[in-house]
């Protein structure tokens, strides 16, 4: 049995290489849902890194009760307050992004936000946008603080041509990167 303040071992495997069991030591610190899916979020024993395990993918879970546990210091949870998801890139810039959602979404996405941080547009920076792209008829601007990572790449392009960002230019390039790819692969499956 594993008790509270530990250090584990844990043994796993990745999706796409289910026969390479992988085992590290860690200091767990949190279990986080996201999406339906439950994480081990901790730190590695061997230089601290923090890490996120999905637990469906953990195959083996073996209490160190010989190794000195290290508290997290501060608030783990706000780790994930600049976040969609679970991915976590350390030292990553906390990105100020603009979008457009259309009439069929907005309301969707007023009333079950991206993420905490999002906020309408004030009328004046609204009519900046609508001046700039007339081609964006109707719907709404809003405005989240996210850091990019791939679930944040993916709730964006999920409404596709009903929700488009309008800034900064790495979230937008990795969006239509995103979409150029997809188109790619559905160009090369219908011919």
């Amino acid at each position: 049995s594993i008790s509270q303040n530990q250090v584990i071992c844990l043994s796993y495997h990745k999706f796409m290489d289910c026969d390479n069991i992988q085992t590290i030591n860690i200091y767990p610190y949190l279990l986080k849902e996201y999406n339906r899916r439950w994480f081990l979020i901790g730190a590695a024993e061997d230089g601290g890194k923090i890490l996120c395990y999905s637990l469906d993918r953990i195959d083996k879970v073996e209490p160190l009760p010989s190794h000195k546990y290290l508290e997290y210091e501060g608030n783990i949870n706000e780790l994930f307050d600049d976040i969609i998801g679970v991915t976590l890139y350390e030292n990553a810039p906390i990105y100020n992004i603009f979008i457009w959602v259309s009439d069929f979404s907005k309301d969707y996405v007023e009333t079950k936000p991206l993420h905490d941080s999002q906020r309408s547009l004030p009328i004046d920076i609204e009519n900046k946008y609508r001046l700039q792209y007339p081609i964006l008829k109707g719907g709404k601007f809003y405005r989240i603080d996210c850091k990019l990572n791939y679930e944040l790449i993916r709730e964006l392009t999920s409404f596709g041509k009903e929700l488009l960002v309008i800034e900064p230019t790495e979230v937008q390039n990795a969006v239509w990167e995103k979409i150029h790819s997809m188109n790619n692969l559905y160009q090369e499956l219908r011919t």
